[in-house]
């Protein structure tokens, strides 16, 4: 009984082509010598296969009907085939597919969720655009040339004339929903995903920020990103497009002829084979360029934040050296990816070439003998070009999914780094501060083995001015870093009001705290905007007031523009003196509890110190201030100066008293006094 195939009328038997031309190949090999051969593989597939299949159509007289479809030798050999190359494929697909890279692309797609309801309208459109162009070429090769040009029949042909009209219009809409709907959900999508990693960005701890490097951090937010964004808005519907174009075209290709189909489907298996060997070496390739770009972003900006110590140096030529060799980098990893990209595409194209090529050899010959249709091969060849150009299509893509796993790598790399946690539910919030800071025998190091403090210990009364002085290395920033919890001790403990910090809300914690660094950082904006960033709900009475306190308000009135000043990027506009002043009047304006000062007059002027001075003069008593400096205007007026050595504290008490000791910092103010006598000028730098 032979099996009943699926196929259009004049399509009987494509498979008789097939066999004349399993013939004509034996003929070739016979004349170039190898008869013998061909003559044990003539008698094997003529006496044993069938006697083979007539043995198991015997024993097993259900597997009839398998063993009748499978009896053609043409069935038999290219069902053999499929089945070598689906094991080829299991075979390759658990060295090629890797865990990790599914994560990436799982955790990428997962942004869409909340969105499903654009991700529903895309699908929609995506899916009606690929059904109405497979509908065409079945309008012209069915219905226009089996029905209208074979037959003569013209009165069907305005019918043929208006679904292709059709078609084409509906399909023409769908596509431009399609690529709207894309544009608008990728665009969603980006800005979760850059919004959470800069969130991420923000609450990485200190210590993570010691060991990275801004600019590849910059490349990860900005570049890395943008990568994502590129395929989700222009290559993923182009991907579920052709993906479902592909598999309709299949279905098709069997629904026209099924013989022929399945002579097309190893060419198709060995396609998917190539993509998997070249994908690993694609995305090494990619993860390389996103490697070499972010180093190259790291480099620019070091450069550029640092131009003028480049100039002073006369490094110009050093920095552009360094720049061109990682620029070279980028553009050799780039040719690298286009050259296996190159690879991949010409593999591909030939593959299609002879699956064509195959297809015309076999096809061409039945369709002269009648044993297939004219319209059911033009059809057949039509769906195969459906089939194979998305398919070459979704190799280019491919190129594009190693990219955006690479960028994915590195994007979730940064977001599953350790962060901190500023409000958690059994934290502690002060109802109250007083400003009252305890040190209990604290030991720190930034390295292992490396003790920057050891057995510290100190307490700092409320309202007291406490200045920490000692020569470079002995921990006097150290003591800044650890109160406000940007590291953690390696023992003791530290308490504010008698709450250990590591127990307080972090919020909370920095919230009673205000800083002033010896470079004061502000952002791009106004003068009123940098004020505001102490406190973002504070009032234009309380700003101002900030300002009068840090002696900030009379050169602010002074500018043409007061409060609203443009001050450029990090305050280029304004000198270091007015600059600090406004760190230090954004400090006042969260009223903190405790304020520190590190080394804040180190890099101003004598006139901008003085008024600094002076405003802190007029906050002594009003809360605890911690003064780490070197210029002893800075520290006389404390009411205790703590000297830092060898990881403890050396000595403690008043200028005065401190000097009568002959002690540390007798001895570090007597060298600091005569440095300056013997420069011939006055000189207040106690280090």
């Amino acid at each position: 009984m032979e099996p009943t195939v699926a196929k259009f009328e004049g399509a009987a038997e494509p498979a008789v082509a097939v066999g004349r031309s399993a013939t004509k190949v034996k003929r070739i090999l016979q004349s170039a010598g190898l008869g013998l051969v061909v003559q044990h593989w003539i008698a094997l597939e003529t006496r044993a296969i069938p006697s083979l299949f007539i043995l198991i159509a015997q024993a097993f007289p259900s597997l009839a009907f398998l063993v009748s479809f499978l009896s053609d030798r043409i069935r038999f050999y290219w069902l053999l085939i499929v089945f070598l190359v689906v094991y080829l494929l299991w075979r390759t697909r658990k060295h090629q597919l890797e865990p990790k890279q599914k994560a990436t692309l799982r955790r990428i797609l997962s942004y869409l969720k909340p969105h499903w309801p654009y991700v529903a309208a895309l699908s929609t459109a995506i899916v009606a655009a690929a059904a109405l162009d497979l509908a065409q070429p079945w309008i012209i090769a069915i219905l226009l040339v089996g029905e209208v040009l074979l037959k003569s029949n013209l009165g069907f042909l305005p019918l043929v004339v208006g679904l292709l009209v059709g078609t084409f219009v509906v399909k023409e809409i769908a596509s431009f929903f399609k690529d709207y709907l894309s544009e608008v959900l990728s665009q969603k999508t980006v800005h979760r995903l850059r919004t959470d990693l800069y969130q991420t960005v923000e609450l990485l701890p200190v210590t993570y920020l010691d060991s990275s490097r801004t600019g590849e951090m910059i490349s990860r937010v900005v570049s890395d990103t943008n990568e994502v964004e590129k395929v989700l808005s222009d290559d993923m519907a182009n991907l579920i497009s052709n993906a479902v174009t592909v598999s309709g075209a299949i279905v098709l290709l069997f629904v026209v002829d099924f013989n022929l189909a399945l002579f097309v489907a190893p060419f198709a298996a060995v396609m998917v084979i190539v993509v998997n060997l070249f994908k690993k070496r694609i995305k090494q390739a990619s993860r390389r360029i996103r490697e070499a770009v972010a180093e190259l972003t790291a480099k620019a900006f070091e450069v550029v934040s640092g131009l003028r110590i480049v100039k002073s140096f006369v490094m110009e030529h050093h920095e552009a050296n360094a720049f061109r060799e990682r620029s070279f980098a980028i553009s050799k990893a780039r040719v690298r990816l286009a050259r296996l990209a190159g690879a991949y595409g010409s593999t591909v194209d030939f593959l299609t070439l002879c699956a064509l090529v195959a297809v015309v050899w076999v096809g061409a010959p039945a369709v002269v003998s009648r044993g297939l249709s004219l319209a059911a091969f033009i059809a057949f060849l039509s769906y195969m070009d459906k089939m194979f150009k998305p398919l070459v299509l979704l190799s280019k893509v491919n190129l594009t999914f190693q990219k955006v796993s690479a960028a994915g790598d590195r994007i979730f790399e940064l977001m599953d780094s350790e962060v901190e946690v500023l409000e958690t539910p059994d934290a502690l919030v002060p109802t109250t501060t007083e400003g009252r800071i305890e040190f209990d025998h604290v030991t720190f190091g930034y390295r292992p083995n490396h003790n920057v403090l050891e057995d510290f210990s100190l307490v700092i009364e409320p309202g007291e001015t406490v200045a920490v002085v000692g020569s470079s290395g002995t921990g006097k920033s150290t003591v800044v870093n650890l109160l406000l919890r940007f590291y953690q001790p390696a023992s003791g403990r530290i308490l504010i009001d008698d709450y250990p910090v590591d127990r307080l809300n972090l919020k909370s914690l920095r919230g009673m705290i205000g800083l002033v660094l010896q470079e004061p950082v502000l952002f791009s904006g106004t003068i009123r905007e940098n004020i505001l960033y102490g406190d973002p709900e504070a009032s234009d009475e309380d700003v101002v007031r900030a300002a009068r306190l840090a002696n900030a308000h009379d050169f602010i009135a002074g500018l043409p523009k007061s409060y609203e000043t443009e001050i450029g990027e990090r305050g280029v506009t304004l000198s270091v003196g007015q600059r600090q002043r406004i760190a230090i009047a954004r400090a006042l304006l969260k009223d903190p509890k405790i304020l520190i000062l590190d080394e804040a007059t180190s890099n101003i002027d004598s006139e901008s110190e003085s008024l600094i001075q002076d405003a802190l003069r007029r906050l002594t008593g009003q809360r605890t201030m911690i003064v780490i400096g070197h210029r002893l205007s800075s520290i006389m007026d404390a009411d205790r100066i703590v000297v830092l050595e060898d990881g403890g504290i050396a000595e403690v008490g008043t200028h005065e008293d401190l000097l009568g000791k002959r002690g540390v910092y007798s001895r570090l103010y007597e060298a600091q006094i005569a440095r300056g006598t013997s420069d011939g000028e006055t000189r207040d730098e106690l280090l």
